[in-house]
């Protein structure tokens, strides 16, 4: 890459996460003015850094139905499903979260996104919490029926 000042990198790595954050909420996470991450957007993508603001739809499944859904079976180090909650409650993508009685599973975490890639990166986060100790995933093939 290009010489990005840490502002630039922290900005990126922010949109690489969430590209549909608000500048508002990127200059929260960073410490700056939103005017700043603007400017610093703007320079970013007429120097090549950033190449467009689109959605690519891969799948012929994703652009007909919109979603991918897996359940994130979770087993924890610890009791711990509280926790776990807390701390994905507020992602758009997670749909709901269960604690259930199993030997292998101690939470389950619904998650809908747009791409296989945003789904990993869920799943990603999550292991990565200090108190996973290890999870697998159910993918959704066909819905035949969901009542809210």
């Amino acid at each position: 890459m290009q010489n990005l000042s840490d502002t630039e990198r922290k900005i990126l790595s922010l949109l690489q996460e969430n590209a549909r954050q608000s500048l508002t909420e990127i200059a929260q996470k960073i410490g700056t003015s939103r005017t700043n991450v603007k400017t610093k957007i703007d320079r970013l993508y007429d120097a090549g850094i950033i190449k467009r603001f689109t959605v690519d739809l891969e799948d012929a499944d994703v652009r007909n139905t919109g979603t991918l859904k897996s359940f994130f079976h979770v087993h924890l180090t610890e009791p711990a499903c509280e926790t776990l909650f807390d701390h994905v409650k507020k992602w758009e993508e997670v749909k709901g979260c269960w604690t259930v009685s199993s030997p292998t599973t101690d939470m389950i975490v619904m998650v809908e996104a747009i791409s296989q890639e945003a789904l990993e990166s869920a799943r990603f986060r999550i292991s990565r919490l200090p108190y996973v100790d290890s999870m697998h995933t159910t993918f959704v093939l066909r819905e035949w029926q969901h009542k809210l």
